[in-house]
C-alpha cells in the first residue's frame, strides 16, 4: 500500500501582504525540501527559486496578530478539541493563521448546519458528496489560480476529486496514485489485520497459519485449553475486511468484465460472510460482539486478557503493545492466508479541507492550504519538527525520536492528528514504517497482492438522487440482516440468510443502481486508464 525517491521537490515560496489590518502578517512558506524530495506527497508542485533546509523556523517572518478561521471537523471521534500544542503553534508560525476548532458531537451536526445555513469558514469532513457543491464550498480550482497560483496538483488526483459541476472542491486525504506507492518501497497501505497473543501462541508451539484451515485449528486450540478466554474478538469498525482480503472480496461496487456490479451479489462476499458464520457456530466468536460500538471497548477486553486474537488493522498489534505496556505482547498474523487472497485499491480519498462559501478570509485559507499541502507542512503536522522529532532515512522514509503510538504524546504535543487532513496516502503509511515492527510485517506481505483501481471510486450517487436513494437502502437493510447470516446455527441457514439478503436488495433496486453505476464507469475508467499510461 520500485524505484527510490525523486529528487528534491521543486520549492514553494510566496509572501502574502495583508494590507489595512491593524496587524499585518507577511509571510514567506516554502514547501521543504531537506534534501530528500519525494513523490510521498508530490500533492502540491510548485515552482520557486529559494530552498528551505526542512526547519519550520526558516519559512516564515515574523506574525504579530495570526488571522483567526473557523474550522468545523466532522468527526465524533477526531482526538483533538482545540488548536494547542507545540505543533500547531509552529503551523500559526508558518502561516498566520490560526484555526478555532469545535469538533462534531454527532454525525448529523454538518447536515443540520448546511440545512440552516450556517457554516464556518473550513469544513473537514469526509461527506464528499455533501460538501462538494458550489452551493455551499468554493472550487479549489478557482481559488488557488487565483490566490496561490504556482501551486499545481497532481492531475490523477484533480480527477479523482472532480464532480458533475466540472469542479473539485477539495484534495481528499489519505489517497495517493498507483505511481507514488510504486515509487515509494517503504510504504505500505493500511489494510485489515489480525493481532494475536504472543505469549498464548508460543504456548501452543508457533503453529504455522498458512491458511484459514490452519487459524481455525489454532482457534479450537485456544478453545480447549482456555476456556475463559474468547478465541477471537472483532473490532466493530473491522469486523470482516480482514476475512474479505482472504476471499478476495470487496465491498462497494465491484470490476465484473468491464461492468461494476454490487458486492453482494459476488460469490467471494458470500464465502466471507459464510465464514464469519462458521466461526459464531464453532464458537470461536460470541455473539454479543456484535452487539458492541465502540472500538475502545473491544480494545479494552483484550488489554485486559479476554481474547487471543483481534481484527483491526495492519498496526494492531504494534498499538495493542504500545496500550499493553508490557502486560501482554501481541504479533501479527503477516501473511496472506493463501492463492485467492487479494485487495483492490478503489479508494479516492478520505477527508477533506473545504472553504465554504460563508468564509470570510479566503485568502488567509488558501495560505494555510498551501502550507499543509506542501511537504514541509503536512510532515510537520503530521511528524512533528525535523531534527528534534524525527530524522530522515535516505533510503526513503522517516525515523521517529518518540512512540507513534503514543497517543498522549500525540495529544500533548498536537502533532500527527493536525497533519491528517492534508496527508497523502504514501504520507500516512510512511508515518507507520518501522523496520521489523509488527506493521511493517504485515505492509510488506500484503502491498504484494494490492491492485489499484480508483475509477471505482470516483462512481458514487448525488445526495438524494434515486440511485444514492437506492444504495442507501441496501446498505441499510444489509446492517440489519447482515446478524443473521452471522447467527445462523447451520450452514444451510446462514446460506439461507444470505440468499434473502440478496433478494431483498434486487427488490430495492440493486439491478438499476448496477446499470447506472456502469454507465458511469465507463468513461472515468477510461479517462483514469489514458493519464496512467
Amino acid at each position: 500500500m520500485a524505484k527510490r525517491f525523486k529528487g528534491t521537490v521543486l520549492l514553494m515560496i510566496f509572501i502574502l501582504l495583508l494590507g489595512n489590518i491593524l496587524a499585518a502578517c507577511s509571510n514567506t512558506n516554502n514547501a521543504s525540501s531537506n534534501g530528500t524530495g519525494n513523490s510521498a506527497n508530490n500533492e502540491v508542485v510548485t515552482s520557486a527559486n529559494a530552498q528551505s533546509n526542512g526547519n519550520t523556523g526558516s519559512s516564515q517572518a515574523t506574525c504579530e496578530k495570526p488571522v483567526e478561521l473557523s474550522m468545523f471537523v466532522d468527526a465524533t471521534w477526531y482526538p483533538f478539541q482545540e488548536w494547542s500544542g507545540e505543533i500547531p503553534e509552529a503551523i500559526t508560525k508558518a502561516t498566520c493563521v490560526k484555526p478555532v476548532v469545535t469538533v462534531a458531537t454527532d454525525d448529523k451536526q454538518l447536515a443540520l448546519m448546511v440545512a440552516s445555513g450556517d457554516l464556518p469558514d473550513l469544513v473537514v469532513s469526509f461527506n464528499f458528496k455533501l460538501m462538494s457543491d458550489g452551493k455551499l464550498s468554493m472550487p479549489y480550482n478557482e481559488i488557488f489560480p487565483k490566490y496561490a497560483p504556482d501551486v499545481k496538483f497532481d492531475p490523477i488526483k484533480e480527477l479523482v476529486n472532480t464532480v458533475g459541476d466540472g469542479n473539485y472542491y477539495a484534495i481528499r486525504n489519505d489517497f495517493s496514485t498507483e505511481a507514488e506507492w510504486k515509487a515509494n518501497p517503504y510504504a505500505h497501505m493500511m489494510v485489515a489485520g489480525l493481532a494475536m497473543r504472543k505469549d498464548i501462541l508460543e504456548e501452543l508451539g508457533n503453529p504455522a497459519i498458512q491458511s484459514l484451515a490452519d487459524l481455525d485449528q489454532v482457534f479450537a486450540q485456544v478453545k480447549e485449553k482456555h476456556p475463559d478466554m474468547t478465541p477471537l474478538i472483532l473490532n466493530p469498525n473491522w469486523q470482516r475486511p480482514y476475512f474479505d482480503a482472504q476471499f478476495g472480496a470487496q465491498g462497494g461496487f465491484v470490476d465484473q468484465n468491464g461492468k461494476l456490479v454490487y458486492y453482494l451479489r459476488t460469490p467471494e462476499v458470500e464465502k466471507s460472510m459464510l465464514y464469519m458464520n462458521s466461526l459464531y457456530r464453532n464458537g470461536y466468536i460470541t455473539s454479543e460482539n456484535y452487539a458492541y460500538k465502540n472500538e475502545t471497548e473491544t480494545e479494552q477486553m483484550m488489554l485486559a486478557g479476554k481474547g487471543f486474537a483481534y481484527t483491526w488493522t495492519y498496526s494492531a498489534a504494534d498499538r495493542l503493545n504500545a496500550d499493553a505496556k508490557g502486560a501482554y505482547q501481541f504479533v501479527q498474523l503477516a501473511e496472506p492466508l493463501g492463492p485467492e487472497a487479494s485487495i483492490v485499491s478503489t479508494g479516492t480519498g478520505g477527508l477533506g479541507v473545504y472553504v465554504t462559501k460563508d468564509n470570510k478570509d479566503v485568502e488567509a485559507s488558501v495560505r494555510l492550504l498551501k502550507y499543509m499541502y506542501s511537504e514541509e507542512g503536512w510532515r510537520l503536522g503530521e511528524w512533528g519538527i525535523e531534527g528534534t522529532d524525527w530524522t530522515w532515512n535516505q533510503a526513503g522514509y522517516p525515523e521517529f525520536k518518540y512512540d507513534v503510538n503514543d497517543l498522549d504524546y500525540l495529544k500533548n504535543k498536537g502533532v500527527y492528528w493536525w497533519g491528517v487532513p492534508w496527508e497523502t496516502g504514501v504520507g500516512m503509511a510512511l508515518t507507520a514504517y518501522k523496520a521489523g515492527s509488527e506493521t511493517t510485517k504485515q505492509g510488506e506481505q500484503y502491498s504484494k497482492i494490492i491492485s489499484f483501481n480508483p475509477a471505482i471510486g470516483m462512481v458514487n450517487p448525488d445526495t438524494d438522487s434515486p440511485e444514492a436513494i437506492i444504495k442507501s437502502n441496501i446498505d441499510n437493510m444489509v446492517k440489519t440482516e447482515i446478524t443473521k447470516v452471522y447467527l445462523s446455527k447451520t450452514t444451510d441457514e446462514a446460506k439461507k440468510a444470505f440468499d434473502d439478503m440478496l433478494k431483498k436488495a434486487e427488490k430495492i433496486g440493486m439491478a438499476k443502481l448496477e446499470d447506472w453505476a456502469t454507465a458511469q464507469y465507463g468513461p472515468y475508467k477510461e479517462k483514469y486508464e489514458s493519464m496512467t499510461q
